[in-house]
């Protein structure tokens, strides 16, 4: 088995135990949003910064696969249905589970149609990707000025905390920080593809 996938599978069974037994339910929801943000997009950049090997394993990814593998963002209904069960605040959960389910339907459209037989991208694939970097920090930014009252945008005393309750949990510490990933991968390893098509 590829590091790669040792690393996810690794990773989603660790956080799926410490999800399961509670362990994310002493963290604001914030933070949660805030540190798997941030340090999967600093670890991108600061491997594909330093690291040659790492931008050699960008240029032979699939950018179908990468693309695909948005289809993760279906998790967007569950946040849909929090919505209505007045567990999460409509202002991050009804934005966020449309946009990501949105997302997750067309990844299937792009990779069919935004990527030619032979893996290169076609205009409006960056596009899509940075759009769908745009819907997270949408996500995360709503989820932060939700997780207190103190913003004054919640209402009855709903807010984003339950995202640090299990199954939810997995989205600040996994999910999206792997749907992160996969973007920026994408976009990444279809770079040089655009590069050498300006020259």
């Amino acid at each position: 088995m590829p590091i790669g996938a040792v690393f996810v599978l690794v990773w989603f069974l660790v956080v799926f135990a410490l999800s399961v037994t509670g362990w994310f339910e002493r963290f604001s929801s914030a933070t949660l949003f805030g540190i798997g943000a941030v340090a999967s997009a600093t670890g991108f950049a600061v491997l594909h910064w330093r690291s040659e090997k790492f931008r050699g394993f960008l240029r032979a990814r699939s950018l179908k696969r990468l693309t695909q593998a948005q289809v993760l963002r279906l998790f967007g209904v569950l946040a849909l249905i929090k919505a209505d069960q007045h567990v999460l605040p409509a202002l991050f959960a009804i934005p966020t589970g449309v946009i990501d389910i949105l997302f997750a339907i067309t990844s299937f459209l792009v990779a069919a149609r935004l990527i030619s037989e032979s893996g290169k991208p076609q205009p409006g694939f960056f596009a899509w990707h940075v759009a769908g970097l745009i819907g997270l920090a949408i996500s995360v930014v709503l989820a932060v000025l939700t997780s207190s009252s103190r913003f004054g945008l919640v209402a009855g005393g709903i807010t984003s905390q339950p995202m640090t309750w299990f199954p939810m949990s997995l989205v600040p510490v996994f999910i999206g920080p792997m749907v992160l990933i996969f973007h920026l991968l994408a976009l990444g390893a279809a770079h040089p593809h655009y590069a050498a098509s300006r020259k």
